[in-house]
């Protein structure tokens, strides 16, 4: 007789976050069960996931806008700003 392949586990996530997955495996994977696999055997072998723009989301603060305005900033202000950082 075979020993099963794989062994089923339980794990506690918060409601928001299996939304989150769920909404991922629907767009790339066949299963929840299949993406969060692949997702824990990536994370074990320091893959990273890289975006649509070739990057894994590390990002440099250059100016944080919200110490203009915490609500938020028109765009035009935002130009102006990038404007004067690149002269």
């Amino acid at each position: 007789m075979n020993k099963p392949t794989t062994k089923t586990v339980n794990i506690s996530l918060p409601t928001a976050l299996l939304h989150e997955i769920d909404k991922a495996a629907k767009k790339e994977y066949s299963s929840r069960s299949d993406f969060i696999r692949e997702t824990i055997v990536r994370r074990l072998k320091g893959q990273r996931i890289v975006d649509e723009w070739g990057d894994e989301g590390h990002w440099e603060v250059i100016s944080d806008f919200t110490k203009i305005h915490p609500e938020g900033v028109p765009i035009e202000d935002i130009l102006k700003a990038l404007d004067k950082m690149t002269k």
